[in-house]
């Protein structure tokens, strides 16, 4: 991918105006940066951080379903000019989020112990890390 000076991390409130498209000012100039990453003009990075606050907004602020929301930031995450980092470990987040009815945040820490090691999550947890496999040392 290359880099040029227009590129950039996006934050959170710039994905939400796109996505939920309340506000005609902030969605064109969301939608025209988000064209222009598509066009390969340049590349937009979204940090592990900003998916999980977009997850928590969507599902506690706007009352979005987990399955609607697990969808709708997968395609995101996928889409032409956005980079973000482990995209694999992230989608796998947000199936786990979804299928296992878990917060994002533990099913985003699980994933990190499958997929990178060390491979156990201590916990306080039984209700969320018992659905996510065999990762977690509850305490």
């Amino acid at each position: 991918m290359k880099n040029n000076s227009a590129d950039g991390w996006l934050d959170t409130n710039v994905i939400l105006r796109f996505l939920l498209h309340d506000d005609d000012t902030l969605f064109k100039k969301a939608k025209d940066l988000f064209e222009k990453a598509e066009r390969g003009e340049l590349t937009l990075y979204l940090h592990p951080l900003v998916l999980a606050e977009l997850v928590w907004t969507l599902e506690s602020f706007y009352s979005i379903p987990k399955a609607e929301i697990a969808n709708i930031l997968t395609n995101f995450i996928d889409a032409d000019g956005i980079s973000a980092p482990d995209k694999e470990l992230a989608r796998n987040a947000l199936q786990a989020y979804q299928d296992k009815n878990v917060d994002y945040i533990d099913a985003y820490l699980a994933q990190c112990a499958l997929q990178k090691g060390p491979g156990t999550v201590y916990s306080m947890d039984r209700k969320h890390f018992s659905r996510l496999g065999g990762c977690a040392v509850i305490l």
